[in-house]
């Protein structure tokens, strides 16, 4: 065998036995594809939950014709009895009253709660503008999806009321509307997932570095920490050979930990029920391919930044301070994805990890990139990762990587 294949079956080998090494390789993959499941199942039971709602209205006999809107677009009424208490204008809910509802929402009670004023009837009589409040908290995030509903419900009723005073006194409802906005969407329901599905890139991404950076940094921090690098350099090798061999026992767990995320995530969102929120996921053949191709350098290139950094550390805990920084790289496409507002560009696929970024969103949004433009960004990738290495031989060769 080679000489750096003996090293890097011997790196394995260490790596088998740690555990560190082992739950770094076995844990991040579960987690992603976790808290994709249950995301997008939190979304459909949310969304469910919005379908079957029950509206608490205070006030229920002083606006019949609402109410009965609201029952017959699906909302189910619960009638809130409340004491008025005493009041100089009996049309007018006390303060104590207000507060009421307020101590209701804010105990869990109720989530939301609507408020029709006695006067309510009356105004309506007299074609007058009249209030009705809705109580809400909106730092409750899975009641906001039914407020919006019941206050779109409540707005299509007052349109409805507001034709037929129009019509009443003769007018044409159209009038006062002599422009209507027709929004179309034309995204495909594979492209409307991507803003859910847009966090499987960066999985993808942190996976590369988090599964090999207990190899990568054992290799060479823990090692200077241990002592046991100075026997290793007194034999009569070349330094890359140590070197390579390392960072292919590295790449080994880096890349195990890649595949592992995405047939996680693909099996993951087989099983959650897409098509309940008008969204679907396919994905072809050629796209695993070019989906391979741009994902597996970037192993190499996570560990090879991951030893050259790792060199520089006199301790297994300094090496792990510089790596958490590094590891914070992948958050960077992340964010640039999210504030761009231009299309992908084939510049972007020469710059390591935005263009898988890019690649990996393009294709969770139904769109076919050519390969040409995977082989680009792989090849980007190994480039960035020859050179850390290399820069990691050179370190090698100095004495006082060994004694400092």
């Amino acid at each position: 065998m080679s000489i750096w294949l003996v090293i890097t079956r011997k790196e394995l080998l260490d790596a088998i036995r740690d555990r560190r090494a082992l739950l770094a390789l076995l844990l991040f993959p579960i987690i992603g594809p976790f808290v994709i499941y249950f995301m997008f199942n939190s979304i459909v039971d949310i969304a469910e939950e919005a379908n079957d709602l029950t509206l608490p209205v205070v006030g229920v006999m002083h606006a019949p014709d609402l109410v009965d809107f609201l029952s017959q677009s699906g909302i189910k009424i619960e009638s809130v009895e409340l004491e008025t208490g005493a009041n100089d204008e009996p049309d007018v809910y006390s303060q104590s009253v207000l507060d009421h509802v307020r101590e209701k929402i804010e105990d869990r009670t109720y989530d939301f709660v609507l408020v029709i004023p006695a006067d309510f009837s009356l105004k309506m009589a007299e074609s007058r503008s009249v209030n009705v409040e809705l109580f809400h908290e909106s730092s409750r995030a899975t009641a906001q999806s039914k407020v919006s509903r019941v206050q779109q419900t409540i707005s299509f009723w007052i349109q409805e009321t507001a034709s037929l005073r129009l019509m009443a006194r003769g007018i044409n409802p159209m009038v006062v509307s002599p422009v209507n906005v027709e929004r179309i969407d034309v995204a495909s329901p594979q492209a409307r997932a991507q803003r859910i599905l847009g966090m499987i890139p960066f999985f993808i991404i942190v996976a590369a570095f988090v599964c090999g950076m207990g190899i990568a940094v054992d290799a060479t921090a823990g090692e200077r920490e241990r002592k046991s690098l100075e026997p290793l350099l007194v034999n009569p090798i070349q330094r890359t050979s140590i070197v390579v061999g390392k960072w292919m026992a590295a790449a080994t767990f880096s890349g195990l930990g890649l595949l592992l995320v995405m047939a996680i995530n693909l099996l993951a969102l087989n099983q959650v029920p897409l098509e309940q929120l008008g969204l679907s996921f396919s994905i072809s053949s050629v796209e695993v391919i070019g989906i391979l191709i741009i994902t597996l350098p970037l192993a190499f290139f996570a560990t090879a930044l991951q030893i050259f950094v790792g060199i520089f550390a006199k301790s297994f805990k300094d090496a792990q301070a510089y790596l958490s920084v590094i590891s914070m790289l992948p958050m960077a496409p992340l964010f640039y994805n999210i504030f761009n507002t231009e299309d992908r560009e084939l510049w972007m696929s020469l710059v390591p990890m935005l263009g898988q970024h890019m690649l990996l969103a393009d294709v969770v949004a139904g769109k076919s990139p050519p390969l040409f433009d995977f082989a680009v960004a792989a090849v980007s990738v190994v480039v960035f990762s020859l050179l850390f290495i290399y820069g990691a031989t050179l370190v090698f060769k100095r004495e006082r990587i060994i004694f400092s």
